[in-house]
């Protein structure tokens, strides 16, 4: 079947995607060979944003049928990296070729030493995208740490009770000004205690409004470990796709002067809980250091795919 591809145009095309990301999640028997809508979400809303601010109608790309129905999408996260979003019908190496070339036409970055860069993603068992990906100049990260382990839980497992942590309470996020301790709680989980980004994110909190903007947001899945004095000490955040029955655990970390307490599997299991009574059905996490994926495997279990960047350098 002839595809025809355009450019992103408008915020119509914005819920296309996460429309076609719900179906194909489904038909990929809800395993990440494409974006969770959640994923989609995340970096529309924030991510890209408030810290990319990359241009959508310049580099995110859809290929449509006569029909106007979408068959794939190509997009970056950050600058340099593409990621290709396939209908399962239409998998061809001709459409994974075209999409490749369109991204080293348009989604490359330039390094340091002034060389053109880019980054494809794909799963780690696709054998045809290897070789395309390898006839056109590319080769295989081979840091571990490059790496995306894509953790998956089926929730019709039996979930363990969420452990209590002696000197901690967890609960959803609250109200009010506890917004600012979970905005100054990011800066140190996600910067080794960098008191400089921690105070930052707490003194211009617009950029957790724009994650609380987002359509699958819900407070009650803002799961947070609170200290006796009231400090945010550890938090995930859960979005559930009522649509493909299926979860995206982002984002997550621990305050490093209340780690080596179980607070992070703690919240993560509570959030467990929470998306099984929902009707959940499958729940992802993605890891890339050790540390992250040791939590993961065990909150989570053994279950996951690999997604790995090969790279170009023009």
């Amino acid at each position: 079947m002839k595809l025809t591809m355009c450019s992103y145009k408008n915020e119509e095309d914005y819920w296309r995607i996460r429309e076609f990301l719900r179906q194909v999640m489904l038909l990929n028997n809800r395993r990440e060979l494409s974006w969770h809508v959640a994923r989609w979400d995340y970096w529309i809303w924030f991510a890209n944003p408030d810290i990319e601010k990359i241009t959508l109608e310049e580099n995110v790309f859809i290929w449509e049928t006569e029909a106007g129905q979408i068959a794939a999408v190509l997009n970056p996260e950050q600058r340099g990296h593409a990621f290709p979003q396939i209908h399962p019908d239409f998998h061809t190496p001709e459409l994974d070729d075209e999409m490749i070339a369109v991204a080293e036409e348009h989604l490359t970055t330039t390094d340091k030493d002034g060389r053109q860069k880019l980054n494809f993603w794909i799963d780690s068992n696709e054998k045809s995208r290897q070789e395309i990906l390898t006839h056109r100049g590319f080769h295989k990260v081979d840091s571990p740490e490059s790496q995306e382990v894509q953790h998956r839980r089926l929730l019709d497992e039996p979930i363990p009770e969420t452990p209590a942590i002696t000197g901690y309470t967890i609960r959803s996020l609250g109200d009010g000004l506890e917004l600012l301790e979970r905005c100054y709680a990011s800066g140190l989980g996600f910067h080794n205690d960098d008191i400089h980004i921690a105070r930052d994110n707490r003194d211009h909190p617009n950029w957790y409004h724009h994650i609380q903007s987002a359509p699958l947001y819900r407070r009650d899945l803002d799961i947070v470990a609170v200290a006796s004095d009231g400090s945010i000490a550890s938090f995930c955040t859960a979005w559930f796709d009522d649509v493909s029955r299926t979860a995206y655990i982002e984002p997550m970390a621990t305050v490093p002067a209340h780690q080596r307490h179980g607070l992070g599997k703690a919240v993560m299991t509570e959030g467990l809980h929470r998306l099984k009574r929902m009707g959940c059905k499958v729940a992802f996490v993605g890891g890339y250091s050790q540390a992250a994926n040791t939590l993961y495997f065990s909150v989570i279990g053994p279950d996951h795919d690999i997604s790995e960047p090969w790279e170009k350098v023009f």
